[in-house]
């Protein structure tokens, strides 16, 4: 992800932010970043802010290491713009949170989907009533995981910061959560295995429900319809795109043709939209798209179902959880 970010964000002309230094552990990865960038790596982020004196940070790491890099960058007097989920533990991102409040620095939340056209446009027709009452949500994420992002294998391993759940949860539970609103209770059933397919069923506090099936064991296609919003008199689905700009809002209804509501657009382009946030908000003062409370919430549902997973499927209700 922080090369990702290196090539298709910070190197661009219109790049929101001027990146001055590199970090990473290995200093060969740290220097090969950093040279992407024409900027000097470090290995730590003790010594990049003792050499450069930076206003931020936008750490890209595995999930289980947030929350200690998030906590050091804060101490260092840095605002932090953090990779999903916020933390792997509800204890964790408490103490997130809190250190987030006292330090009075910005934290947000490099969550993709609140930050893309389609989603946005259809959550904006949703609330307009285009499509009715809303009566329930469905998200799927599908695609064979392999190349870059089993490189260090921490992803599909056996430790804290493995499984589809904790990956790709977070992703669509702040997809689902723009479309319905808060998420109240939520049970959970394996597919195989619970680290590569998992299926919930969610309840939100409006009273509908909504689903979601991730797997990492099927072929990805060229779009994908990830949620679809049903609502009384029509329905809305979400097309996403990796490799092409062809991601879409589609809305329909049984009386007019299908309606694109967004132009052509690719998911990773969310990338340069959500570094330009972290930037707007540290300069203006607003709250980001996706702050500590939201990836709070979206966090719970995740812990939540992995209770559920953990007992049998049974339905756990998030002020349980909590």
């Amino acid at each position: 992800m922080g090369e990702m970010a290196a090539k298709l964000v910070y190197a661009a002309p219109d790049a929101p932010a001027e990146v001055v230094a590199t970090v990473d552990v290995r200093a060969d990865r740290a220097a090969a970043v950093g040279s992407l960038l024409g900027v000097p790596g470090f290995a730590s982020l003790a010594e990049a802010v003792a050499a450069v004196e930076p206003d931020a940070a936008d750490l890209r790491l595995p999930h289980d290491l947030h929350a200690a890099a998030v906590l050091e960058a804060l101490a260092a007097g840095l605002h932090v713009l953090v990779e999903k989920p916020l933390a792997t533990t509800a204890d964790d991102a408490r103490a997130l949170a809190e250190a987030a409040r006292r330090s009075g620095r910005v934290v947000a939340v490099a969550e993709n989907y609140p930050h893309l056209r389609t989603v946005r446009a259809a959550a904006e027709a949703i609330a307009a009533g285009r499509i009715g009452d809303l009566v329930a949500v469905r998200s799927t994420r599908a695609y064979r995981i392999g190349g870059v992002w089993v490189r260090d294998g921490w992803r599909t391993g056996a430790g804290s910061a493995a499984g589809i759940l904790l990956d790709q949860g977070t992703h669509h539970t702040s997809l689902l959560r723009r479309l319905a609103g808060d998420v109240v209770a939520v049970s959970a059933a394996p597919g195989r295995s619970a680290g590569d397919t998992v299926g919930l069923t969610l309840r939100f506090a409006s009273g509908i429900v909504g689903q979601s099936l991730y797997t990492w064991q099927t072929p990805a296609t060229v779009v994908e319809t990830e949620a679809t919003a049903y609502g009384t008199s029509g329905r809305i689905d979400i097309g996403i795109a990796y490799d092409t700009a062809d991601g879409r809002a589609v809305l329909t209804t049984p009386d007019a043709p299908p309606e694109t509501l967004t132009a052509g657009e690719n998911y990773y382009d969310s990338h340069a939209v959500m570094v330009a946030d972290f930037a707007a908000v540290i300069r203006d003062g607003r709250a980001p798209v996706v702050g500590v409370a939201d990836a709070q919430a979206d966090l719970d549902v995740v812990l939540a179902a992995a209770r559920s997973l953990a007992e049998g499927g049974r339905e756990i209700r998030l002020e349980e959880a909590a």
